[in-house]
């Protein structure tokens, strides 16, 4: 694995050290981690709006009367 330097805030680095004590874990094992963590959730927030944006266009106001209808037809045929 490539090294890589970075700067932390002091509060930041001492936090990690203390969380990286108590799990028995190298540091860079936790930072890497984090890292990995934070680019899953930028990703998630990604699909997320991929697919509210679908959703969206899917159910457009001409998409949500014709789905109405067949809803409404479906459960008259269930009578």
């Amino acid at each position: 694995m490539p090294a890589v330097s970075f700067y932390l805030k002091k509060e930041v680095l001492d936090a990690v050290r203390a969380r990286a004590k108590a799990s028995d874990m190298p540091i860079s094992r936790i930072i890497s981690r984090s890292v990995e963590e934070f680019l899953k959730t930028g990703e998630m927030a990604e699909a997320r709006k991929r697919v509210m944006e679908n959703i969206r266009t899917a159910l457009a106001p001409t998409g949500w009367e014709a789905l109405h209808r067949e809803r409404t037809a479906a459960d008259a045929d269930r009578d």
